[in-house]
């Protein structure tokens, strides 16, 4: 790691509905983050044209507060992202391998049911999220903060870098 090297945090649990077993499964096995708000969608279809989703665009009045942005813009090869998921005491942690890309061929498909969103092989709509590519340093750090994340994407606080390298 360079100095230049910045370190986040990225939860992939698009509007607190993904299953998390199932994203955590799909990171491990494809070795890919997904861009907020670049899953599916109008949303998605923001991320790609460089618009973002700064402004609200439906009834939930929710917006990405610039975190798609920064995923496509402030994001480089060589980052550390430490990856929590919802309910679960470990953490993912990897390094960006790789610049974005707009529509990658997971071979997965997306569907939502009772308020949830699930990403499997079973059928639904194609899943083919913004993301990057990433190598996993590992699959099992445990969570440094109860509270870690409490944004989709934001930078990793110094005080936390530094436990993960205790």
């Amino acid at each position: 790691m360079s100095l230049r090297n910045q370190f986040w945090v990225l939860r992939q649990n698009y509007g607190e509905r993904t299953n998390q077993k199932n994203m955590r499964d799909f990171i491990l096995s494809t070795r890919f983050i997904t861009c907020p708000w670049g899953g599916w969608g109008e949303h998605r279809t923001k991320v790609i044209n460089g618009v973002f989703n700064e402004e609200a665009v439906d009834e939930s009045k929710r917006t990405s507060r610039g975190q798609d942005r920064k995923f496509v813009q402030e994001m480089k090869i060589g980052d550390i992202v430490l990856i929590p998921f919802a309910g679960q005491k470990t953490c993912v942690l990897a390094r960006i391998t790789g610049d974005v890309e707009y529509a990658i061929e997971t071979g997965m498909f997306w569907r939502q049911s009772n308020n949830k969103v699930r990403i499997d092989t079973a059928g639904g709509e194609p899943f083919r999220p913004v993301g990057r590519r990433i190598e996993i340093i590992s699959a099992d750090i445990l969570r440094p903060s109860p509270h870690l994340g409490q944004q989709t994407l934001m930078k990793l606080r110094e005080d936390l870098v530094n436990r993960l390298h205790a």
